[in-house]
């Protein structure tokens, strides 16, 4: 009875999210420039943070983590929304913020851009 129970559970347990290869793909390789971009200008600022934030902001921006952190993420797994949206405002938003100065990104003109904003609602569910 016990092993007909653990089978039985074992098979309904669901993965969450979606399996897409491509996306996964693509999605990493959108994390990593939005990383990188964003290391870039906080090099300037390096000096004005405290120490055991500089430490904690690094750490969450050197590449593998931010890849780490984002595969754990709703929009890797496509979950939380309509896939396509999850996609094309990620899309979005990578784009006008690979275009935006460092400037621009401090001052906070990214949570002016309704791409951005969806994007991160998705994130955060």
């Amino acid at each position: 009875m016990f092993f007909i129970l653990l089978l039985l559970f074992v098979t309904c347990k669901k993965e969450k999210g979606i399996n897409h290869i491509e996306w996964q793909n693509e999605s990493l390789s959108l994390t990593s420039d939005l990383c990188k971009k964003f290391r870039e200008c906080a090099d300037t600022e390096w000096k004005s943070i405290p120490e055991n934030l500089k430490k904690f902001t690094e750490g969450r921006l050197e590449e593998t983590n931010c890849q780490k952190r984002f595969r754990e993420s709703n929009a890797y797994k496509l979950i939380g929304n309509d896939p396509k949206l999850i996609q094309t405002s990620f899309q979005e938003c990578h784009k006008l913020v690979m275009a935006m100065t460092c400037s621009e990104l401090q001052s906070g003109k990214m949570d002016s851009i309704n791409a951005c904003v969806t994007f991160q609602q998705i994130q955060n569910r």
